[in-house]
């Protein structure tokens, strides 16, 4: 386990093989302040679920990956 696993971390858990945090830091209610604004507009729950109500692929691809690392051969392309 390095450093980055072991720092406090956003409690969001990408949907990507459903282990991979984001790795920025806590703001409020244990979500970094990107997510934490997702959750404020509904767009996840505060278990950190995106919403089914959320249609833009976009902006659903945007919350999973945000603050995640990944491989670069298995990064979203976002255009």
């Amino acid at each position: 386990m390095d450093d980055s696993e072991r720092r406090p971390h956003c409690k969001f858990i990408t949907s990507f093989g459903g282990a991979a945090y984001c790795h920025d830091e806590p703001y409020l209610l244990g979500f970094c302040q990107f997510h934490f604004d997702a959750y404020q507009k509904g767009e996840i729950n505060e278990e950190g679920l995106i919403s089914d109500r959320l249609d833009d692929q976009s902006r659903r691809w945007a919350i999973n990956f945000h603050g995640v690392q990944l491989p670069e051969d298995v990064k979203p392309y976002f255009s």
